[in-house]
């Protein structure tokens, strides 16, 4: 079999990252309430004429563009992820090419299939948005191109404020012992600008909300070790690519000891690895605060893939980028849950962890339990509408996360928001509804969460399921 030439790596790379995602990009805007939520933001920046905050701490830059675009259909929003996608792993590959690590078109590749990431590129949320500006800065800086490094720190910070720990390991890159004056002033190129154009980004964020935008607060409670376990591995990587890590794991330690390490150019392949791993460190630090969602730690994909590149033999890392390509088509393991869970075969075995039924599934990946998700959510919502539709009494429906799906219906009809459901509500709330006559329903498992919101336990005697059709 010929080989494809070099030429044409990088155009070839791009066309199936994009082919892969965009059968994706029409079903919704996504799986997770935050991926609506940005839709319901664009409506109400747009209706307002000043910032918004999706969610705390904002994520400015996102959310203008999202204002620009906000009447239009999924596939519009979602278009944006998968040309950020495009912008991140052309740039990783440029980057792997510049220091002249081996496999730069299979790394690349395996960067684009990791299932967390992949996953990222076909709806609104900002992780992929993130990694294309994080991707663009450490190719700048490979190529000496200081400024232009830091502007892209800086409008990553705009997509996702914790970006700025990126200037800890740049800086561990460009160090150097000869010369600690030029270190000190390439430092300071990137991260003025970063700083700059970062504050700019969020200064309409503290006009509105003052310094409470810094808020990381959620309405759900610290999750328990077996999910912010799965969430950082299984989550991120699928059960493919966790596994070719661990089996791989042991021949790259292996060989870090012994030094038997393939060669980077511009530093040393040890720098290499210590700035990987104050990634990988500063990244699970802002993880454990809050540890909700898998997309978190997509910025540590690429720098894990560097160090298999860096540590591994040609064949060992073959392998392992093979294992992590096919990580998002096979073996799957999400929920069962009939509203918010994924399909699975008659082939799949399941398990309870931590309260939850969970499946694993041989013949459905990560992206298709994914898409499954998506749609089995967005079918209950028209089901809810269409019941609601029917109710010819005043009425209250506490909808926690499924108000923002709901509501991005009503948006996109031109009717506004639904005043009858409501994120969620306290007791004196629902006390004045009922005796102005409404009736308080909940949707399924938002009595738990109501009460859970705001401390209180009432919601139970105050309200009632929401009725099935």
């Amino acid at each position: 079999m010929k080989k494809v030439p070099e030429k044409f790596h990088l155009p070839l790379l791009l066309l199936i990252t994009a082919i892969t995602r965009i059968p994706f990009i029409f079903d919704g805007y996504g799986v997770e309430e935050d991926s609506w939520g940005l839709v319901v933001n664009a409506f109400q920046m747009k209706k307002c004429g000043h910032y918004l905050a999706s969610r705390f701490p904002g994520h400015p830059l996102q959310e203008y563009a999202y204002a620009l675009i906000y009447n239009q259909p999924a596939w519009m929003y979602n278009a944006l992820s998968v040309l950020m996608s495009l912008i991140a792993v052309g740039f990783f590959y440029k980057a792997i090419r510049k220091m002249e690590l081996q496999h730069s078109f299979i790394a690349a590749l395996a960067f684009s299939f990791v299932p967390c990431f992949f996953i990222s590129g076909t709806y609104t949320i900002d992780f992929a948005w993130t990694m294309a500006f994080v991707m663009a800065s450490f190719y700048f800086l490979l190529s000496g191109k200081n400024f232009l490094c830091g502007i892209m720190i800086g409008l990553a910070i705009g997509c996702r404020i914790t970006s700025g720990i990126f200037i800890v390991p740049w800086a561990i890159l460009l160090f150097s012992k000869m010369d600690t004056v030029n270190w000190v002033k390439k430092i300071m190129i990137i991260s003025i600008p970063a700083v700059i154009i970062g504050i700019l980004l969020y200064i309409p964020a503290y006009r509105v909300y003052g310094m409470s935008f810094f808020d990381y607060s959620d309405q759900f409670p610290y999750p328990p070790l077996a999910k912010v376990t799965y969430k950082a591995s299984i989550g991120v990587f699928g059960l493919i690519g966790v596994a070719a890590c661990g089996i791989f794991c042991v021949p790259a330690i292996r060989n870090f000891f012994r030094k038997e390490m393939n060669a980077v150019t511009l530093f040393s392949s040890e720098k290499l690895i210590a700035a990987c791993l104050t990634i990988f460190i500063l990244l699970f630090i802002s993880y454990l605060r809050l540890p909700q969602k898998s997309g978190y730690l997509v910025p540590s994909i690429p720098f894990t893939i560097i160090i298999f590149d860096v540590l591994l033999s040609k064949k060992h890392f073959r392998i392992f980028s093979i294992l992590f390509i096919l990580s998002p088509f096979l073996l799957s393991v999400n929920l069962t849950d009939q509203l918010r869970g994924a399909e699975h075969s008659k082939l799949s075995m399941t398990f309870h962890v931590s309260g939850q039924e969970i499946f694993i599934d041989p013949f459905s990946g990560p992206v298709f339990s994914e898409r499954s998700k998506r749609i089995n959510k967005m079918n209950y919502v028209k089901e809810v509408l269409a019941a609601e539709h029917d109710m010819d009494y005043p009425h209250l429906i506490i909808s926690g996360w499924w108000y923002n799906e709901i509501q991005t219906d009503f948006l996109q009809k031109g009717r506004g928001e639904r005043k009858e459901f409501t994120f969620y509500s306290t007791c004196n709330e629902m006390d004045s509804a009922r005796r102005n006559n409404s009736e308080i329903f909940y949707l399924p498992e938002q009595n738990l969460y109501n009460d859970q919101m705001f401390g209180q336990l009432c919601t139970d005697s105050l309200a009632k399921p929401f009725p099935e059709k």
